[in-house]
């Protein structure tokens, strides 16, 4: 009964804990542990800095609140009770995909820890950062715990131990050669654009810019050689909303569809292979991977 997981303070000078939750979690929208560490979060009482809040609420949102306050538009106790809910970030390290035998790993800290002006958790920053995230870095308290998820009919939280907080266990050497491919196949698209033999030639540095990719009001997108991630944001989104959200992948073809609301229904730039397509949902975000049936770099997401 029950799994294992592991807590790590902020301060290095604190006892790094594995812990035992008491109760199986087989059931996304009954998800207790979410709760727990939210709750946590919450009990911890940090004093927030209400403008760097409304500042990242607006990053996320596109939504300045402060203005629709000022302007009579939202009530100021409505805006209050907004920005004292606790909500935890989750962070997937590695992601569960058939090579991870659909096993992931993420990071669970408070998603305020800017706002409470919280000390870097050196240790957890430490070991994201030796899976493939140069310069992550997490604030305060943190939880890491380990899930598996299919993407289609079972989910359930798995044991995260001790041991494994290591930069030599296998899932961290399983993050990288999923972070490694991700970033190789970035790689030989950029030189077969730019006409280059050899990927080694290219200026890491220059991938973000000459790999087209782009940004709307509702998601932003990226590509590969061999995939497209798309991410929507939908603010007050939950994990456990997976049953409201309806994504429908065809060829050239792609429709998202949450809580009623259509976010896209358009012809895709070029086309796909769709039984190979994936999405997942965290809080909040909606994040989509398409798998390219050729491999070619796309010029736009959609096609004029």
């Amino acid at each position: 009964m029950g799994f294992q997981y592991v807590f790590v303070p902020a301060n290095v000078g604190d006892t790094i804990e594995e812990l035992e939750y008491p109760e199986d979690i087989e059931d996304l929208s009954k998800d207790t542990f979410r709760t727990f560490v939210e709750q946590y979060f919450s009990k911890k009482g940090e004093a927030v800095d209400k403008a760097v809040l409304m500042a990242q609420l607006q990053e996320r949102t596109g939504v300045n609140l402060q203005e629709k306050s000022d302007s009579g538009e939202m009530d100021p106790a409505a805006l209050d009770h907004l920005l004292s809910m606790s909500s935890v970030e989750i962070f997937p390290v590695l992601l569960p995909t058939k090579a991870s035998e659909f096993l992931g790993v993420n990071v669970y800290c408070d998603d305020k820890g800017v706002a409470k002006e919280l000390e870097e958790n050196q240790r957890v920053s430490g070991i994201v950062q030796q899976c493939g995230f140069p310069g992550q870095t997490f604030r305060g308290d943190c939880f890491i715990a380990r899930v598996f998820d299919d993407n289609e009919d079972a989910w359930y939280r798995a044991s995260f131990t001790l041991k494994e907080l290591s930069t030599d266990a296998e899932w961290v050497a399983a993050t990288r050669k999923q972070r490694e491919n991700r970033s190789s196949g970035d790689m030989k698209s950029l030189a077969d654009k730019m006409g280059m033999q050899n990927p080694a030639h290219v200026n890491p540095g220059t991938l973000a810019d000459a790999t087209p990719k782009g940004e709307t009001d509702q998601y932003h997108w990226r590509q590969e050689n061999d995939e497209v991630e798309i991410t929507f944001k939908k603010e007050g989104l939950q994990k456990s909303d997976a049953k409201q959200v309806n994504v429908v992948f065809q060829r050239q073809k792609l429709k998202v569809v949450v809580k009623g609301e259509t976010l896209l229904d358009a012809t895709l730039f070029a086309a796909t292979q769709a039984d190979e397509c994936t999405w997942t949902l965290s809080d909040g975000v909606i994040q989509l991977t398409l798998t390219k049936a050729e491999d070619i770099s796309w010029d736009t997401l959609l096609k004029e």
